[in-house]
Parts: C-alpha cells; sequence; structure tokens
C-alpha cells in the first residue's frame, strides 16, 4: 500500500509535473499566437493609414485637376481640407510606427514630399484665380513629387508587409511545436500511471482540437489577408467596380468593408467627373458653334444642330417666341416642312406648354398614339426632351429634342445647363437685328428730314422775295418805277462784284491751305532728314572721340606735348559736337511728334538732390553759392516723365551757372499758382534779359544779342527744348527778368498724369499731312559690307576668355579690339549680321558686343535669334549704337544698351557689367510677402530650380535684406500698404543704381 501511494503519489506528482510544465508551454504558445494576430492587425492598420493618405492626395489632385479644366470652384471640394486629412493620416502613422526608426525616417520624407505636391497644388490653383495661363513645367513637377510619394507610401507597406511575413513565420512555428510537445508529454503521462490515463488523453485531444482551431483560423485569416490585397492592387490600378464579399464581423471584415466603401466613393467621383467632363465639353463647343456676329435662324440652326449630335437625338426643333406671343420654328433637325410653318401659343403642344411652366419637360414613354406635332409624320420618337430658353428670368424661346434610345439625367442637367447660354446669344442677336433695323429707318427719316428742310428753305426764299417786291410795287409802282429799275441794275452788277471777290477769296484759302500742308510736309522732311543725319554724324564721330581719347592718353608715350593738346582740342570739339547733335535730334524728335514719354511716380526730394549732387561741386568751382528750398506744402511725389523734368532743370541751372559770375543761384521747389501744379523756379543773379528778348531766348538757334554766344558759347537749343519738352509735359516755362538783376524761369508741370489733357491747351488741327515715305527699306540694314578685321579666333585656346564684337564700322571695331586685348581677351570679329549666330555657337564666347546697323540682318534680329537658341541664350549681350533703341534692346535680352559714340570710360563699365554676369554663379531672390504659405510655395518651387530665396513678410524686413547681401532679383507683393510699396521700390532703384 505505501509502494502502491509512493508509485501513485509519484506517478500523480510526475504527472502534475507534465501536465504543468505542458500547460505554461501551451499557454505561451496561445500568448505569441495571440500577440501575433495583434501584430498582424497592425500592419493592417499601417496599410490602410497608407493607403488613406494616398486617396487624400488623389483628392487634391482631382480637385486641382477639375479647377484647371472647368475653372469652377466647386470642383476644389475635394481639394478643400485634403492635406489637413493627409497630414492627420501621416500622424496616425507616425503614432503606429513608433517604435520602428526606419519607418519613422520614412514618414518624415513623406511628409515631406506631401508638403512640396500641395504647395504646387496652392501655386496652380492661385495662378488660375489670378487668370494666368497653366505652367507645364509646374504640373510635372507636381507629377514626380506625386510619384516620389508614391514609391514611399510603397516602401512603408513593403516593410510591414515583409514584418507581417515573419511574425506568420513565428506563429506557424509555434503552432508546429506546440503539438509535439503535448504528444510527448501525453506518452510519458500514460507510462507513468494507467488512472490518469483518461484524463490525460482527454485534455490532449482538447489542446490539439484547440491547435487544429487555431491552424485553420490562421489559414483563414491569410486567405482573407490574401484576397484583401488582391482587391486592393485592383482598386490601386483604376477598377473601382471590384468588391470584397467577407461576412465575418471581425477587423478583417471591417478593413474589408472600408475597401468596399472606398472604392464606391472613388467610383461615385470619377463617374460624376466624367459627367461634369462631359457636360462642360458640350456648354463650351455649344458657345464656339453660335458665336460670332450670327442672326437668330443662323443660331437657332447652328445650336440644334450641334444638340442633336451631341445627344444622339434623332429629331429636334428651336422655337422662338415672336411679338405676337407665339412659338415659330427658327431651327429644325429632321422636322417635316409642315412642322416647320406651325406656330404654338402658350399651352399648346408640348413647346407651348413647356413655355407656359417655364421649367423643363421629360416625355416618357410615347404612347404610339399621342400626337406629336413637332415631331410627327417622319419619325416617332421613344422620349422627347423639351427645356424653356432663359434670358433674365423670361422665357423667349423653347429647345425640343427626341431620340428612339432613352435620355438619362444627365441628358437632362446638359440641356439646362445650355438654356442661359442660348437665351443670352439669341437675345443679343435679336437685339442686334433690332438696332440695324432702327439704325436704317433712323438714316431714312434723316434723309426725308434734309429733303423737307431744303424744300421749306426755298419756299421761305421765295416768298420772302415775293413780299419784298409787293411792298415796293405797293408803295412806288407808279411813282419810281424807272428809279426802282436803275437801281436793280446797280444791285446785280454789286452781285457779281461780291461774287468774284468770293470766289477770289475761296482761291485764296484753298491756296493758304495748300501751302499750309506743303510748310507741315516740308517739317516733316526736315526732321525726317535731322534724324538720318544725327545718326549718320555719329557714326564717324564715334571713332573721332574715341581715338581722340587714345592719342590724348598717350599710352605708349610717344606723342609730343603739342600733339597730345592737338588730340585733346579734337575730343573736346568732338563732345560739343555730339551736344549739338543731340540737342538738335531731340527738337526734331519733338517737332516730327516722336518723341515718347515715360511717365512714372517719382519723389520731389529725388529731383532736388540730384541736382545738388550735379550743381553743387560746378558751382563751387566758380564761388557761386547754390541753395535748393523745397516748400512744405509741395506735395511729396508727382507722375511725370523723370528724365524730361532732369533734363529742363539741367538746361535752366547750367544757363544759371553760365551768366552769373557773382552771387548766388536758388532752386526753389514750390506749389504753382495753377490747380494741381508744382512749379520748379531757377533763380539767379547773372546779366539778365531785355524785355523785349523774353519770347526770343525761347526760339531755336536765338540768344539776347549776338555777342552772348561768342562770349558764353552754346547753341541757342537748350531754352527752346526746355519750352517744348514743358508742353509736351502739360505746364508750361514762365520767365521773370530784368538787365543786370538776375532771371528767374519757372517750370510749371502738372502733380498728376491726367491733369496733363485739361492743362494742355488744344492745338489747332489741319487737314491732313501725306505721310513721308522712307526712301531706305530698312535703315536698320546696312547696304554696305566692308572686310573684316583679323582677329584670334586661330589663336583661341580651352579655357581662353572670348569677346565677340560684331560692328561694322570698322574704325570704331578696331579700337574695341585693341582696348580688349588689352584688358586679357582674345577678340573674335565679324561685320555680318547672319554670321553672329552660328560664330557664337562654336566659340561659346563670355559677351558679346552688338551693334544693331548691320549688313544683311540687323542687330535686333540677331539678338533674338541668340537669345532664342538653347546654346547661345545664356551669353550676355552688350548692345553698342548710335539708333535711340534702349528699349527694344533691353526688353529682347540685352544686358544693357549705350548710346554711340561710346565714351572710353564705359568700355570699363561694359566689361566689367559682363564679367559680373559671368562670375555670378549663386541666384539669390527676395521674396517679400505677407502670406506665409504662398512664400513658402514659392520658395519650394526655387529651390527645385536651384535658386536660393529668402522670405520676408514684412516690407522693412525687406529692405534691410536688400541692404545686408547680394540680391539678383526681387520678388514683391503689390497687395502691400502703398505707401511701403513705393517705398521697396525706391530702395531696389537705389540698389541697383549703385551697382
Amino acid at each position: 500500500m505505501d509502494r502502491f501511494n509512493r508509485n501513485l503519489q509519484a506517478g500523480f506528482g510526475i504527472s502534475l509535473l507534465v501536465l504543468l510544465l505542458s500547460s505554461m508551454l501551451s499557454y505561451y504558445s496561445i500568448n505569441r499566437l495571440i500577440y501575433n494576430s495583434s501584430m498582424v492587425d497592425h500592419t493592417h492598420r499601417v496599410l490602410q493609414e497608407s493607403d488613406e493618405i494616398i486617396a487624400r492626395v488623389r483628392d487634391g489632385e482631382t480637385g486641382q485637376r477639375g479647377y484647371l479644366l472647368t475653372g469652377q470652384a466647386d470642383f476644389l471640394s475635394p481639394y478643400n481640407g485634403a492635406f489637413e486629412k493627409a497630414i492627420e493620416s501621416v500622424n496616425s502613422l507616425r503614432e503606429l510606427t513608433k517604435d520602428n526608426e526606419s519607418q519613422l525616417v520614412t514618414i518624415d520624407s513623406l511628409e515631406q514630399m506631401i508638403n512640396k505636391r500641395f504647395s504646387i497644388l496652392a501655386i496652380s490653383i492661385d495662378s488660375k484665380r489670378a487668370g494666368d495661363t497653366t505652367d507645364v513645367d509646374l504640373l510635372r513637377s507636381g507629377h514626380a513629387y506625386m510619384q516620389s510619394v508614391r514609391s514611399l507610401v510603397g516602401r512603408i507597406q513593403n516593410h510591414e508587409q515583409a514584418l507581417l511575413a515573419e511574425r506568420t513565420s513565428n506563429l506557424r512555428q509555434f503552432v508546429n511545436v506546440t503539438p509535439y510537445v503535448i504528444l510527448a508529454a501525453a506518452v510519458i503521462s500514460i507510462l507513468i500511471t494507467v488512472i490518469f490515463f483518461r484524463r490525460v488523453v482527454a485534455e490532449f485531444s482538447q489542446k490539439r482540437d484547440l491547435a487544429n482551431s487555431l491552424a485553420l483560423a490562421e489559414e483563414d485569416m491569410l486567405n482573407r489577408i490574401n484576397i484583401i490585397e488582391s482587391v486592393a492592387g485592383k482598386i490601386a490600378g483604376g477598377d473601382y467596380s471590384i468588391r470584397v464579399h467577407a461576412n465575418q464581423h471581425d477587423q478583417l471584415g471591417s478593413l474589408a468593408g472600408s475597401l468596399n466603401r472606398m472604392a464606391g466613393s472613388l467610383e461615385t467621383v470619377f463617374t460624376d467627373l466624367q459627367r461634369r467632363e462631359w457636360q462642360q465639353s458640350g456648354v463650351a463647343s455649344l458657345s464656339e458653334a453660335i458665336s460670332g456676329e450670327k442672326t437668330v435662324q443662323e443660331i437657332a440652326a447652328d445650336g440644334i444642330q450641334f444638340i442633336c449630335d451631341y445627344t444622339g437625338s434623332q429629331v429636334g426643333a428651336i422655337y422662338i417666341a415672336d411679338t405676337h406671343e407665339s412659338l415659330y420654328v427658327a431651327g429644325d433637325y429632321a422636322l417635316p416642312l409642315e412642322v416647320k410653318k406651325s406656330r404654338l401659343r402658350k399651352k399648346e403642344g408640348l413647346a407651348g406648354q413647356c413655355w407656359a411652366n417655364k421649367q423643363l419637360l421629360h416625355v416618357a414613354p410615347i404612347d404610339e398614339k399621342l400626337f406629336t406635332p413637332a415631331m410627327g409624320g417622319v419619325l416617332r420618337p421613344k422620349q422627347l426632351l423639351l427645356v424653356p430658353i432663359m434670358f433674365e428670368k423670361n422665357v423667349i424661346g423653347v429647345i425640343e429634342i427626341g431620340t428612339v434610345q432613352e435620355y438619362t439625367e444627365q441628358h437632362s442637367k446638359f440641356m439646362i445647363s445650355i438654356s442661359d447660354i442660348l437665351g443670352v446669344t439669341l437675345h443679343t442677336a435679336q437685339n442686334r437685328s433690332k438696332l440695324k433695323e432702327l439704325l436704317e429707318e433712323t438714316q431714312a427719316q434723316a434723309e426725308e428730314l434734309q429733303s423737307q428742310h431744303r424744300e421749306l428753305e426755298n419756299i421761305n426764299a421765295e416768298l420772302e422775295a415775293q413780299t419784298e417786291r409787293l411792298q415796293t410795287s405797293e408803295e412806288e409802282l407808279k411813282v419810281q418805277q424807272e428809279e426802282l429799275q436803275e437801281a436793280n441794275q446797280g444791285l446785280e452788277e454789286r452781285s457779281m462784284l461780291l461774287e468774284d471777290k468770293n470766289h477770289q477769296i475761296v482761291l485764296r484759302n484753298l491756296e493758304i491751305q495748300k501751302k499750309a500742308e506743303e510748310l507741315a510736309l516740308s517739317t516733316r522732311y526736315k526732321s525726317e532728314f535731322l534724324a538720318n543725319m544725327s545718326h549718320e554724324l555719329r557714326t564717324p564721330l564715334n571713332s573721332v572721340l574715341l581715338l581722340s581719347r587714345l592719342l590724348g592718353e598717350n599710352p605708349a608715350g610717344n606723342l609730343t606735348p603739342d600733339q597730345v593738346e592737338y588730340a585733346q582740342v579734337i575730343q573736346s570739339s568732338g563732345n560739343g559736337l555730339l551736344q549739338l547733335i543731340d540737342e538738335i535730334l531731340d527738337l526734331s524728335k519733338i517737332e516730327a511728334g516722336k518723341l515718347e514719354l515715360e511717365y512714372e511716380r517719382i519723389q520731389v526730394s529725388d529731383i532736388v538732390a540730384q541736382m545738388r549732387q550735379l550743381f553743387g561741386p560746378m558751382a563751387a568751382e566758380k564761388n557761386l553759392a547754390i541753395e535748393f528750398k523745397i516748400d512744405p506744402a509741395v506735395p511729396q511725389s508727382i507722375e511725370t516723365d523723370r528724365l524730361r523734368v532732369e533734363q529742363v532743370l539741367k538746361n535752366l541751372l547750367s544757363n544759371a551757372l553760365k551768366f552769373t559770375h557773382s552771387g548766388k543761384i536758388v532752386l526753389e521747389v514750390q506749389q504753382a499758382q495753377k490747380q494741381n501744379c508744382i512749379a520748379f523756379a531757377v533763380q539767379d543773379s547773372g546779366i539778365g534779359i531785355p524785355e523785349d528778348k523774353h519770347q526770343l531766348v525761347f526760339e531755336a538757334f536765338q540768344q539776347a544779342d549776338g555777342s552772348t554766344k561768342r562770349k558764353f558759347g552754346g547753341t541757342g537749343l537748350g531754352l527752346s527744348i526746355s519750352r517744348e519738352l514743358a508742353r509736351l509735359l502739360g505746364g508750361e516755362i514762365e520767365l521773370e527778368s530784368e538787365p543786370g538783376e538776375g532771371s528767374r524761369f519757372t517750370l510749371i508741370v502738372p502733380i498728376f498724369r491726367q491733369a496733363v489733357e485739361v492743362i494742355s491747351a488744344p492745338r489747332e488741327t489741319i487737314n491732313p499731312v501725306p505721310e513721308v515715305v522712307n526712301p531706305v527699306a530698312n535703315r536698320l540694314v546696312s547696304a554696305h559690307i566692308p572686310q573684316a578685321l583679323d582677329d584670334d579666333r586661330d589663336q583661341i585656346e580651352p579655357g581662353d576668355k572670348v569677346l565677340f564684337i560684331v560692328e561694322d564700322d570698322t574704325n570704331f571695331a578696331k579700337a574695341l579690339i585693341d582696348f580688349s586685348r588689352g584688358k586679357g581677351y582674345r577678340v573674335l570679329h565679324v561685320v555680318r549680321g547672319d554670321e553672329v549666330l552660328e560664330h557664337a555657337i562654336q566659340y561659346q564666347p563670355v559677351g558679346i558686343l552688338l551693334d544693331i546697323q548691320l549688313p544683311v540682318k540687323d542687330g535686333l534680329s540677331v539678338l533674338d535669334e541668340l537669345k532664342q537658341h538653347i546654346r547661345t541664350r545664356h551669353i550676355p549681350v552688350h548692345i553698342l549704337s548710335s539708333f535711340e533703341a534702349r528699349k527694344e534692346s533691353i526688353s529682347r535680352g540685352a544686358i544693357d544698351f549705350i548710346n554711340k559714340p561710346v565714351a572710353y570710360e564705359q568700355m570699363n563699365a561694359v566689361l566689367e557689367k559682363i564679367e559680373r554676369i559671368v562670375n555670378s554663379d549663386n541666384k539669390q531672390v527676395l521674396i517679400v510677402e505677407d502670406n506665409t504659405k504662398h512664400a513658402r510655395a514659392l520658395e519650394y518651387f526655387l529651390r527645385s530650380y536651384n535658386v536660393q530665396s529668402k522670405v520676408c513678410t514684412d516690407i522693412q524686413d525687406g529692405i534691410n535684406s536688400l541692404s545686408e547681401g547680394q540680391v539678383n532679383c526681387v520678388i514683391l507683393d503689390l497687395g502691400s500698404p502703398a505707401k511701403q510699396t513705393y517705398q521697396m521700390l525706391d530702395e531696389i532703384k537705389k540698389e541697383w543704381f549703385v551697382r
């Protein structure tokens, strides 16, 4: 018994130990299984959140695409809020993967890509709202960011799939090992004791069934995951009709339901988008079909033709309401002749009922016995669709179409959407027709009234003559009949003399008018001649000034002092000749009416400061005091042409310095007596001008007396040009002067540009003068082709700085070549415009000096070719020409423009500017924008093109940044306060002027 108890106790204890060990192992296996199941669910949540991110980004693209296609704000509903929801999903994904460092790094990159994608979406939408065209490069950049988003999401999903496979493998290992351990424990228990056999076997069977059920559950779970993955792939590929059939109500069943709802939503959105595109395309095509100056019948015919073709209708008509309160067929499609001639009143037939109801009628199905007068005879449709044509809430017609098929709700919405378009177009055509009829009626009435008026005048004249004759005959019929006859003869003779005099007056007037036309024509010829001659004189003068400057400096030291002095005299005389040419050219432009003004908002203090800087040292050299005063009542800024105002003030101050030997000169700015005008008064203490010479000094080539020119110099054109410029600006110049007491010249200009028309006196007009035909077909193309100079093209080595000179003036070109070689450049020279592009592509120079007037092809055309070719558009081009073409040159891509003759000092500035542009690698853009979202989006966009940028939200910060560092470009929001914006613009001008 004791042995049995010991055996029983030993067997029971060993069985309990084996049972305890097997239970612990089973518990561990079940816990691992539950843990792996939860991790599988975690993986599916990560996949679901990543798919949600893709869906939100697509929502934003869908809204943007719809808005760019249609321009209607309601298409932005998917875009609104998509960015916030996408970021919310990113945060949820980051929370789910916070224990995985590699996933967190990928999620951070994903968030950056999403920010960039939505920034580009915002830029394109704002550009569309502003009315600008869609930038294709911007769309391509957005597409690249979207591909990056998809790539990063795919990387996250692939990582989670790998973790899922690893956890599933571990789960399978535990499931496979556990039955063998339990079986071994059962065998040991059977060997120890038979008593616990049934219990152990039952427990073992139960555990084995549990393991089998877990294995089946795992297999079912994997199958369902595979099904869901397949469905998700088809949805991602664009098949939105696929659905997952899952009846279980667990977490995988919930995921399947979410996939089904997502597919349904996508199918609904894209179906609705296709319908909207079909409708918008039809509306746009209909507008194009009925556009133009057409009659009502033409619009109705074109409209019903397009509507039937677009909706697949077999028959149709457009009824128009006339003044008799009835409908008539204005345009038809496949209608019988008897139906075309019919008329309908309100509530007569379907069209009359639609007219009365003012709403769409959809008749379907149509009974075979139903009588349809609009469609009867040839074809009996299966369905009818009638829509009233509306204009300002009134029905002006009815559209009726029929088909043997069926009309959908989409067709109904399309018909409603085109109702207003047809209404506006038809009403416009009706008004145009009425206006034409009224105009013809008015003209006929005017002609009839003129005819009646002439008849009445003739009748009145006859009545007056009869009255006079009756009165004369009654008073002197018998007594003075003979005297009356003599008087009548005298009157007839006088009337004949008067007619002769009137005829002579008419002939003299015609002769005067002809002479005026000849005078105007000669003036035009003179202006053209002066302009042409000024250009022809500038070309040789250019070489004279440059070469005389080189001789005067005597760099080789081989000239005598007398020869150097002679060269300096030549240069001084050339400068005087150049000043005379410029003044004559200005005067000829003014007389020819070809001087254009460039109005801008300028500061009065800036003009005064410029005059102080220019004439202060000159007055100090003559020991003269010069003062500058600004009345506090004067406005701070005016709207005028700054260049012309400064030109007039320079002439007045130069004359004051020229004719003043002692005393002082005062420039005073004050309010003018005329309304909305400002006065610049120049007071000197010079020799003065007699009163009888006040008007003479303003005439061209005239001065106060003949000795003045010999004593003080000058051409006598300054005041004449100044007076004409003042008139062009809408003002005038006043003169107050006495001999020995000095002079006071006052320039009066309007404060605002619109005041010019009020102040300027209208000039008398004469008969139009025939245009002067320029005998030269193209002044910019030279007929003579000189021989090109020897250059350095054969000595050019890799790494050499090559300067390309395009100039047909060989003397000037020789001076440019010598100067450039002295600065360390290899020089390339051509004289023909058609050879420039080929040489620029072959030699790739660091800069190009280009003349405008060239043989074969002009310089402006050459500049266009250089800037349009991909291999030459980066080369800086500097224009040197005697033609005034600064605007055209800068607008076409030139870095700067210099008028010939070119001063020696200007050549250094030209080469320095080219060097600065070539060596400037880092482009710095300053963005001044108070909307941080727009500013950041623009910054992202510029960064993608390797352009550095700095954002400032305040005007003052922008001014500080501008003064701190090198800035190549400023993007300024004009929506800022006007005063601060103009301040910023002034600072930009000062900054670039200093450079």
